[in-house]
């Protein structure tokens, strides 16, 4: 009986180590930057609807609005980052933020890529920070051209008199 016992006790430890060992996970680790870091991290920054996927985990874009960068050919590369892929659903409009790898452009779940209607904040965000820094300043350029011109104006008619009592 003791013996049975024993037994017993030893099949449930062996069946509850093997049923209770840890499963092996897989995951993404992802900060959560500010949109002046992503800007400043990424190579490429456009707005564009989803149009087709390639086996390879390529996605092809119809680029609307480009922030920084160059995506010529609407290529961006988003599968198989080990568990960081994204997944973009074709037809859809997506906010999207690129970084080169290997000389092409990629994309992960960790690249802050939204769908166009959860990024307003992100998109006036990037605006602000691409605005030319003379935008601002339309009345000190302008008020600069007319300071030039009254003295320019000025200038020509003493001169204009001078040379009138001169004769």
């Amino acid at each position: 009986m003791k013996k049975l016992l024993a037994v017993v006790v030893f099949i449930c430890m062996v069946v509850s180590i093997s049923v209770l060992r840890p499963n092996l996970v897989f995951a993404c680790s992802c900060s959560n930057p500010s949109i002046e870091q992503k800007f400043e991290g990424a190579s490429v920054i456009f707005t564009g609807t989803s149009v087709s996927k390639d086996k390879e985990g390529g996605n092809i874009f119809s680029v609307v609005k480009v922030w920084k960068g160059n995506l010529a050919d609407g290529y961006v590369y988003s599968g198989f980052n080990g568990m960081c892929g994204t997944e973009f659903e074709v037809g859809k409009k997506y906010l999207v933020y690129t970084f080169n790898s290997k000389g092409k452009e990629t994309t992960s779940l960790c690249s802050g890529n939204k769908l166009i209607t959860d990024a307003s904040k992100d998109i006036q965000a990037l605006d602000r920070l691409t605005e030319p820094k003379w935008k601002n300043k339309y009345f000190l350029i302008i008020a600069f051209v007319f300071v030039i011109t009254i003295l320019v104006t000025v200038i020509w008619k003493v001169k204009l008199r001078f040379k009138n009592n001169a004769r």
